[in-house]
């Protein structure tokens, strides 16, 4: 939401007294008759005969700052962009204390897209007159361009403080709060923005977001229909209305989405949103397509330019291939269920992948180079790789999983390090226990949306008392409290590798996982690692795109899936799950042997280990 000033002369706003208008009849050559006419066209709505009139004025009076500011909002209010900043920036030129062309200017270079141009044109008006509201509302859009969300909310917080009644500040504001989940502070300074319009039909929209993403369903329709009720064919409350629809169960999901697309073409939230359904209902060749729009829809990292084109599934033998990460280490372990398949397609292969996974997939894939991502910072706009073409790695299974039966049997693509799990073996003996389960309860991002599908570490009683296990710690973030909570609750130990780092050690922590022979974990990094490395693994939470219109997850064939059931809490499914750990730790038992799974190497020897970590409880 920005604010355009109008950089025209007051006088000649006011339409002047007598003598302009003489000059017209007696002279109409002058420059200010030809000013005055294009005043007059401009108030007709006659736009492009006001730009004729305004230009043959400074023809005849190249130097006038008024008559440059007068073309210069004509050619705004015209949609005519590149002549209006050129327009701008003479006025500047002749009267650099213009305030009004600063801010406008900067408008123009956001809507060129080059948001830094505008921030430099900011902060001269800014420090011109320090109190505009407007102003710090523009600064604020702009730096949200660059990435700057702190700095930008800042900004929008200053226009506030000038005046509380910005409306477009309080939108800003309570979108930016909406964008980095905080949807309570969201819905508070959307409630004020509407307070002050109403009619705000863009802000409804923005508002039905923030309750959506706070799980408050029927109001976020609510908040959708209101805004189509002002604006039917706004494309962002049609969007969200779809996914408020889908969340609540409802059928007809897609024909929102679909009208958004239609709104707004080539909307990409919605086609990302679109895609997402679509996956989740098997229709993969569509939902791989749509699910292409999600860097446009700021559902991935950011996206990446090479000098190489990417690839679009032509043939690949004799091609060098270049696979970059694009999100998080989870997305990161399932998206690598691919990569076999493209190193036997390819020529040559290079990997990209977080820099702490480093030595795990060189290990799992030798056949290819594997890199560490570089940071961000100093990478060139335009990257350059030894290679013919490229592909993000959320992009594979477009082209190597069109249908179910393209996912391999493979039972693992990850191996860890085999000295390092002989070591895990031995620290894990003796511990006790018909089962070995590794527990984790959360994942690092835990968003508002997100805590949908974690239950806390209090939560796990049922599973925790189950006889004849022995639980070992996965989580990965500062949770020694939880874990001292749950034992004095629950009276059973949860042991831990001592000096393991969980967060950045992955060979240490592949090694550990390895040597268990169930995980039980939500949506995170430790069940995605487990599957990967072929444990098996018990995932609970909601269904979500990636079980691809089946009952499982096709990407990981150890891995079980426990769903609540429809009205159902999650904690039903963690129920479940307990009473068939409670089965699998009594098969175990009578047969004197370990959990059905993937047979490990015999146990050696136990010997002194003075300098490894060893297992601890909390």
């Amino acid at each position: 939401m920005t604010d355009h000033h109008d950089s025209a002369p007051a006088a000649g706003r006011r339409g002047g007294h007598g003598s302009p208008w003489q000059a017209v009849l007696y002279d109409p050559a002058r420059a200010e008759g030809a000013f005055l006419l294009g005043l007059a066209a401009a108030r007709l709505g006659r736009t492009e005969a006001a730009i004729r009139w305004f230009r043959r004025a400074l023809r005849l009076q190249p130097g006038w700052a008024d008559g440059w500011a007068a073309l210069a909002d004509a050619c705004r209010r015209g949609g005519r962009w590149t002549d209006a900043a050129a327009a701008f920036a003479t006025l500047l030129a002749l009267a650099p204390a213009h305030g009004a062309a600063l801010i406008n200017l900067a408008v123009l270079e956001r809507a060129a897209g080059r948001p830094q141009r505008a921030v430099r044109q900011l902060f001269r008006a800014l420090a011109l007159d320090p109190r505009q509201a407007g102003t710090w509302n523009n600064l604020g859009n702009a730096l949200r361009d660059l990435g700057a969300t702190v700095q930008a909310a800042a900004a929008w917080r200053t226009a506030l403080a000038l005046d509380p009644q910005q409306t477009d500040a309080l939108g800003n504001l309570g979108g930016a709060l909406r964008d980095r989940d905080r949807f309570a502070e969201a819905r508070v300074v959307l409630r004020r923005a509407l307070a002050l319009a109403p009619q705000h039909a863009a802000l409804h929209g923005v508002l039905a977001y923030a309750l959506s993403g706070e799980g408050q369903l029927e109001e976020a329709e609510r908040a959708c229909r209101r805004a189509l009720a002002l604006t039917p064919a706004l494309a962002d409350p049609l969007c969200t209305l779809g996914l408020t629809v889908q969340r609540r169960g409802g059928a007809d999901a897609l024909r929102w989405f679909d009208r958004a697309a239609a709104a707004s073409p080539g909307h990409p939230l919605a086609r990302f949103n679109r895609g997402l359904a679509e996956l989740e209902g098997g229709a993969l060749a569509e939902g791989w397509a749509n699910y292409a729009c999600r860097f446009a829809a700021g559902r991935a990292g950011r996206e990446r330019r090479f000098s190489i084109p990417e690839w679009r599934g032509e043939p690949l033998a004799g091609k060098r291939l270049f696979i970059w990460r694009e999100q998080g280490v989870g997305d990161e372990f399932l998206f690598a269920s691919c990569y076999a398949d493209a190193i036997r397609q390819a020529g040559r292969v290079v990997i990209e992948c977080e820099p702490r996974l480093l030595p795990l997939f060189a290990r799992s894939f030798p056949k290819a180079t594997v890199r560490a991502e570089q940071p961000l910072r100093g990478r060139a706009r335009v990257e350059t790789v030894d290679c013919d073409l490229h592909i993000p790695a959320g992009s594979l299974p477009r082209y190597l999983r069109g249908g179910l039966a393209d996912f391999p049997p493979r039972s693992s693509w990850l191996f860890p390090d085999p000295a390092r799990m002989l070591d895990r073996r031995q620290q894990l003996d003796g511990i006790g226990g018909d089962l070995r389960v590794g527990i984790a309860w959360r994942s690092q991002l835990m968003t508002m949306e997100r805590q949908w599908s974690y239950l806390p570490l209090d939560a796990w009683g049922p599973v925790l008392g189950v006889p004849g296990v022995t639980f070992v710690n996965l989580q990965y973030d500062d949770c020694e409290a939880e874990i001292l909570r749950a034992e004095a609750r629950f009276g059973v130990p949860i042991y831990e590798l001592e000096r393991l780092d969980l967060k950045n050690d992955f060979e240490g922590t592949a090694a550990l996982t390895a040597n268990l022979d169930l995980v039980i974990a939500p949506a995170n990094s430790v069940a995605e690692l487990a599957g990967a490395l072929g444990v098996p693994v018990w995932r609970f939470g909601a269904r979500d795109w990636t079980h691809l219109g089946s009952g499982v997850r096709p990407w990981y064939p150890s891995m079980r899936v426990f769903h609540p059931r429809a009205g159902e809490p999650l904690s039903a499914a963690l129920g479940r799950i307990a009473a068939d750990l409670g089965r699998a730790a009594a098969l175990a038992r009578r047969a004197g042997a370990e959990a059905p799974g993937p047979r490990l190497p015999a146990r050696p020897a136990r010997r002194d280990h003075t300098q490894a970590p060893s297992l601890r409880r909390h």
